[in-house]
């Protein structure tokens, strides 16, 4: 403190000067990737209650976060890439053409309040060249933002950028003295000189609400501020600049003393509920009935009927070619009969039907009055009688996929109620009997 105070005035008055120039070395990008907002609240996680507590909430309702680099240009540079990236996220080319016309009319800002345009020319220009990368972008189907993150993160196209829109908001509001001078505490003109024009002097409330009124929300964009601070609640105060933003699209700001981020909030289209598959373990390896070539044409919907190729008196009365012998399987205690074995399907055994050459002609065809003749002789069932096609989603391991049927199916030749059995005797219907 002695050497301090030893010091001359005009010594005090240079180290005045070095520390209101003094800048610290900020590391990291101008704009970062997405990051998890979950790296906030560790952050916090020793410090007040209060502020743990908000973090742990903000972590849920915005669960991502953007950097801003702190270089005194952190809340100017958010709203800007919050502008193109929300502009970008719409994917509406010409809604960007329309905001190209809109900034082009602005210009008038600048003409009224007396710059002159070789001075600003080059800082819409950038503006401009990133509203053509958007469009470009959107056109070809690029999934993220990275376009814009590279462009904020070039040195010249980022001030450019900011610049321009600094220009536009002192502009506005030294057109519009009336509504920001009650709240400042110097001369409106001497505020914008030090306060907007400048690179690397940050933005405060007033200026930040010039910037929405005059440059974002023509737009129709929404702006809002989420404080984190000490005040009561254990959630992040919310702050609407915009109250009117007919696009529903909003810019959303984390503020931490002197610091500005984007924040994003979590999709309220995701379904956060477990999928339950109730399909599972269930096979679709189903064999076709018959895999072997047709001569003839077969309604599709009869060949859902298990063995009806092996019927010797389907398809007309053609001769079917014989069936190989069929070799019984182990023993099993799923036997239907103890005098009967276990059968393999007849469709995956037997040979290939052959085909009807072309040149021989088709098989005379009985009269529709005339009854078809009794069947004189039946197939052995013990080689190839009808068989039941077990389902095999519920079929043992140990079981074959057809069983032999030993009661005869009711419009089969093999009862012998059936007209065409050899030993046909009709069913007589007694009083006492129940249908």
């Amino acid at each position: 403190m002695s050497n301090m105070n030893a010091l001359s005035a005009d010594e005090m008055e240079r180290f005045q000067k070095l520390s209101n120039t003094y800048e610290p070395d900020v590391q990291g990008p101008l704009v970062s990737r997405k990051e998890p907002t979950q790296s906030v609240a560790l952050e916090y996680a020793n410090a007040d209650h209060a502020l743990s507590a908000k973090t742990n909430a903000l972590a849920i309702t915005h669960p991502e976060y953007r950097i801003m680099k702190g270089d005194g240009n952190c809340g100017w540079r958010a709203v800007a890439f919050g502008y193109f990236e929300t502009l970008f996220a719409l994917r509406d080319p010409m809604r960007i053409q329309r905001e190209i016309t809109r900034f082009k009319s602005l210009e008038m800002l600048l003409k009224q309040v007396g710059h002159s345009e070789h001075l600003y020319e080059i800082f819409t220009e950038a503006t401009e060249d990133l509203f053509t990368q958007t469009i470009s972008a959107i056109q070809g189907g690029a999934g993220d933002e990275s376009f814009l993150v590279d462009a904020f993160n070039n040195e010249f196209a980022s001030s450019a950028v900011i610049t321009h829109f600094r220009l536009l908001t002192s502009s506005w509001m030294r057109l519009n003295p009336h509504r920001y001078q009650a709240f400042l505490s110097l001369p409106l003109e001497q505020y914008c000189a030090s306060q907007i024009d400048p690179l690397k002097t940050e933005i405060d409330e007033v200026g930040l609400q010039a910037l929405v009124d005059g440059v974002i929300e023509g737009a129709g964009f929404g702006v809002e501020i989420l404080y984190l601070d000490r005040s009561e609640g254990d959630a992040v105060t919310p702050h609407q600049l915009s109250p009117h933003s007919p696009s529903g699209a909003t810019i959303r700001l984390l503020y931490r003393p002197g610091h500005y981020d984007l924040l994003y909030p979590a999709d309220p289209n995701v379904n956060m509920e477990p999928i339950v598959n109730y399909q599972y373990a269930m096979t679709s390896d189903y064999s076709n009935w018959n895999e072997g070539p047709l001569g003839f044409d077969v309604d599709s919907s009869l060949m859902a009927i298990p063995n009806l190729m092996a019927d010797p008196s389907f398809a007309m009365g053609t001769p079917m070619s014989p069936m190989p012998s069929v070799s019984p399987t182990p023993t099993s205690p799923f036997r239907m009969s103890p005098q009967q074995e276990m059968y393999q399907s007849p469709m995956q055994t037997h040979a290939p039907i052959p085909s009807i050459p072309v040149s021989s002609p088709p098989p005379p065809i009985p009269p529709p009055s005339a009854a078809p003749p009794p069947m004189t002789t039946l197939p052995s069932r013990s080689s190839d009688g009808p068989q039941i096609r077990l389902n095999p989603l519920v079929m043992k391991p140990n079981l074959s996929r057809s069983l032999p049927v030993t009661t005869p199916f009711k419009n089969s030749p093999y009862n012998q109620a059936h007209f065409q059995n050899s030993d046909f005797e009709p069913i007589h219907w007694e009083p006492h009997d129940r249908r």
